[in-house]
């Protein structure tokens, strides 16, 4: 192995037969990775944006080049596919909100047989340090598929704190289209492209656990399945929250358009109604105004204010006729 000083190992556990928990520093993890190392299980999480780290896995000979080349990669395509005995991916994880929006999604990469789980990360996320603080506190779990659901059930949480956050943000948007306040139409917005955002990355990474919860590894047992099994059953359940909360925030702009169509049909409405009023009166000033010889009053020093009456009945009659064809 080469010499790396202080390598960007998040963390390591072993985890033996009869249940002991051990955590794992970086010169422990040659051995622990060797395929002669028997029993129990492996977990080692890695910060692949280290050049140190990304050396060592490219020389690693304990992993699947496939393995090796995943785990090194830039791929955001989720994906779960079965090579061999082991199970690789890319799936979906929520950034851990240190400086970077929260709902900003990024890539964990897997790799996991039968007794080693290997999963790297190039940004800080929620969910797999979820699961390296709960092992830090209760121990890890003995077998691969139990830890992989573990990390789903994780997921799951990030995710449904996220939609409650939007269904907060929509009650709110809800409350000022209902009240005819403007400034709702930016939140909506943001909203939407949130739930879009988290759709676009839920929706394939659930086909893709289906799947391989349908067909899991030959080397699963029925109660590792069953796990993974109820880790995906959650998060389609997530994901069937998600749907409703990006219904109801289509539902809204829907309203919202709505509700700003009628704000200027009264409005042109209100503008027809002082035309019709206006339009007769308007005929007369301009009767009047025409610049020729023989026009009524020019000679007479009350012509002004006959003509003003004049302009008042029309426009009093244009108001009653209106009145009585209940136009308004």
């Amino acid at each position: 192995m080469d010499t790396l000083e202080e390598p960007r190992l998040i963390c390591g556990f072993r985890c033996d037969a009869s249940g002991d928990t051990r955590r794992l520093r970086w010169e422990d993890v040659d051995q622990a990775l060797a395929p002669t190392t028997a029993g129990g299980l492996v977990w080692l999480h890695l910060d692949v944006s280290d050049v140190r780290v990304q050396r060592w896995l490219a020389g690693q000979p304990d992993l699947p080049s496939e393995a090796r080349k995943l785990l090194l990669g830039t791929e955001t395509h989720l994906t779960l596919r079965i090579v061999g005995d082991a199970v690789l991916g890319v799936v979906s994880d929520l950034h851990h909100d240190f400086e970077d929006d929260p709902s900003t999604v990024g890539a964990l990469r897997l790799y996991f047989d039968e007794r080693r789980v290997v999963t790297a990360r190039r940004h800080p996320l929620q969910a797999v340090d979820r699961l390296r603080r709960s092992f830090e506190r209760e121990g890890c779990e003995r077998r691969p598929l139990p830890l992989i659901a573990t990390l789903l059930h994780h997921l799951s949480d990030a995710f449904v704190g996220l939609i409650h956050e939007a269904t907060v943000d929509l009650d709110a948007v809800e409350a000022a289209i209902l009240d005819d306040a403007a400034e709702g139409a930016a939140d909506l917005g943001r909203v939407r492209r949130r739930l879009a955002r988290l759709r676009r990355h839920l929706g394939p990474q659930r086909l893709a656990l289906g799947a391989l919860a349908a067909r899991p590894p030959g080397w699963a047992g029925a109660e590792d399945s069953a796990a993974l099994r109820d880790a995906v059953s959650r998060l389609d359940g997530v994901g069937h929250d998600l749907d409703l909360a990006q219904e109801r925030a289509r539902q809204l702009q829907d309203e919202r358009a709505a509700a700003l169509a009628e704000i200027t049909n009264r409005n042109l409405y209100v503008l027809s109604i002082f035309t019709a009023i206006f339009l007769p009166m308007t005929l007369v000033t301009g009767v009047f105004g025409m610049n020729v010889g023989g026009l009524p009053g020019v000679g007479h020093d009350g012509g002004f204010l006959w003509t003003m009456a004049l302009m008042a009945v029309i426009g009093a009659g244009t108001f009653v006729v209106l009145k009585l064809a209940r136009i308004f």
